[in-house]
């Protein structure tokens, strides 16, 4: 029997997901509550579920399948999506290293489609004390960081910083204005929200630091990679529309100047 090329099994994959041919199958996706973008309550501007929900349509309509939206701390989505509880997780980029995932105590690195937003963090710290630029300028120092929104690699090996984390990115500038520890780190999502909300009057902060872009992530499997390659196909058809831009404008992050 004549072997079939690469090419023609990966069309014959997509034509089984077909909606015709395909069965009424529910992926469950988690993400996180980011203020300014996307809620559990829906209150406030909602940019980046709206553009969940418009590529979650065009998927649909070559998939058939549905999609179970559910909303958890960023370190639990992390966690169910490794022990394979949940199918997609998003908007995450974890790492692309597998000596990174080994550390965190996972076996496999996910499978991400085409990036839909950037960031990074800023490290902040009082007026009155100089600008910090690097992490290496927290040597000696203490500093914070929110749980579940990770830090960059270089700060969490670095055993010269006294290390605290609080459970939310609206603690970080009450510890450093009241002189509980030095500086704090946040991620660039967050900014926008703590500036309207007058938390980060007092503080400032350098230049961006361990930059990453985040977008749908998938399990390492057949479908997984199947699913990456339709959800990329979906950005690229709202981005040509000019949906993207459109509904990107204001979300909370960077976003991808395509």
């Amino acid at each position: 029997m004549k072997k079939l090329p690469p090419f023609a099994l990966l069309a014959i994959f997509f034509l089984m997901l077909d909606p015709a041919s395909s069965y009424a199958k529910t992926l469950k996706v988690c993400t996180v509550e980011i203020p300014g973008g996307m809620t559990k309550d829906k209150e406030g501007p909602q940019p980046l579920l709206k553009f969940y929900q418009q590529t979650i349509e065009i998927v649909q309509k070559k998939t058939g399948y549905e999609f179970e939206l559910s909303f958890a701390p960023a370190l639990r989505c992390q966690n169910l999506f490794f022990k394979k509880e949940i199918d997609i997780i998003w908007p995450f980029i974890i790492t692309d290293e597998i000596e990174r995932i080994r550390e965190l105590g996972y076996s496999f690195l996910p499978v991400y489609s085409m990036p839909i937003i950037m960031g990074g963090y800023y490290i902040f710290t009082k007026q009155e004390d100089p600008v910090a630029h690097h992490i290496k300028d927290l040597e000696g120092k203490t500093a914070v960081s929110a749980r579940g929104y990770g830090v960059p690699l270089e700060y969490e090996d670095n055993a010269q910083i006294t290390k605290s984390i609080t459970n939310g990115n609206e603690q970080i500038p009450k510890m450093i204005l009241g002189n509980r520890v030095d500086a704090g780190i946040i991620q660039t999502g967050w900014v926008p929200t703590l500036e309207r909300q007058g938390l980060l009057e007092g503080l400032h902060h350098g230049e961006v630091i361990d930059f990453w872009g985040g977008s749908f992530t998938f399990q390492p499997d057949e479908e997984g990679i199947a699913l990456s390659n339709l959800f990329s196909n979906a950005i690229l058809k709202l981005v040509t529309q000019g949906v993207y831009k459109e509904l990107m404008t204001d979300a909370p992050y960077y976003i991808p100047d395509y």
